[in-house]
């Protein structure tokens, strides 16, 4: 991934600047050698950062990591299949065109976005995963590196890698029972403007290997299985510990439980609607997400379990 027109064009530009910037400051006319010159030598700088930008942004985005491939192959079965397709809401907030639908991927860069190339979430049936073993699938699940080594830049994998063994099998043998669907995933392909902005935005870098087997609690409404849930839903925007994420404009949650009872937390997860009447932004706060991914009032119970567990720790 690198745009070798564009980035010649800026340093291009880069030796252009820097020559004229040498040529005013030789002009006899104090006014031209000192106001051009100035002008000129700052913008030559600032081409020359961008140069640089531009080098780091695609060191990182082509850095590729070793990871191993497990040679694990995943049994399909029926309670796998159901588990994995309780999975569909969650990746369909990325894998899909909307919420729920087909996991046919995504174009992020759509019409509002600035013009820095070509971003997609992949398409998740046979069409773009026919040719990527199990092993494959579930390191990019769980350690967020493509097939190629590269890092998955919009995968959370570092809170996907709390997903349990079990629960990972399964999301792979929901995506190996699905029909191939929609068209090929086009290679993702930013422009130098996107290489710089890489550097200033919050995209997931790959994880460590993962060698260590990880199991989930049994299923209930549970502090413990509120946690394994939170890991890798609630964590993702507001943080580990329940403080907010700094990448992330989202408050913390452990004033949660202080402030509403499970009832009204569960409302809120089901109409987006808080206590005291007034709504939250679907686009800051995914409820509708969470609320199809999270049906069973039990699950939400567990997590309203989870945080009061942390806010008690808090205030101790």
């Amino acid at each position: 991934m690198f745009d070798i027109p564009g980035f010649l064009a800026l340093v291009l530009l880069t030796v252009l600047l820097s020559w004229l910037a040498l040529r005013l400051w030789r002009a006899r006319r104090p006014l031209v050698k000192w106001l051009g010159g100035v002008v000129v030598s700052v913008l030559a700088l600032v081409s020359m950062l961008l140069v640089g930008a531009a080098v780091a942004g695609y060191w990182r985005l082509n850095r590729s990591y070793d990871n191993p491939v497990h040679s694990t192959v995943v049994e399909s079965t029926p309670q796998r299949l159901q588990r994995g397709e309780w999975f569909h809401p969650y990746c369909s907030s990325c894998h899909a065109e909307e919420p729920g639908a087909a996991l046919t991927g995504q174009d992020f860069l759509g019409e509002d976005a600035p013009p820095i190339g070509v971003f997609h979430a992949p398409n998740l049936t046979p069409v773009h995963l026919g040719d990527w073993s199990d092993g494959e699938i579930i390191r990019a699940i769980r350690e967020g590196v493509h097939r190629d080594g590269r890092s998955l830049l919009i995968m959370p994998s570092k809170q996907l890698r709390h997903i349990s063994d079990e629960d990972v099998f399964s999301i792979v043998a929901y995506l190996r029972s699905l029909p191939p669907d929609g068209e090929a995933t086009p290679p993702n392909r930013l422009n130098v403007l996107g290489a710089i902005m890489v550097l200033s935005a919050p995209i997931f870098e790959a994880q460590p290997p993962l060698s260590e087997p990880v199991i989930a609690p049994p299923p209930g409404p549970t502090a413990a299985y509120g946690s394994y849930l939170s890991s890798f839903t609630c964590d993702l925007c507001h943080g580990a510990d329940g403080l907010g994420d700094p990448d992330f404009p989202s408050p913390p949650l452990i004033g949660i439980p202080l402030a509403w009872n499970e009832r009204a937390f569960i409302d809120f997860m089901r109409t987006g609607i808080r206590p005291d009447g007034t709504s939250v932004d679907e686009e800051k706060m995914p409820w509708k997400v969470m609320g199809a991914f999270l049906g069973d009032d039990d699950e939400l119970r567990a997590i309203y379990a989870h945080m009061a567990v942390m806010a008690k720790g808090i205030s101790e």
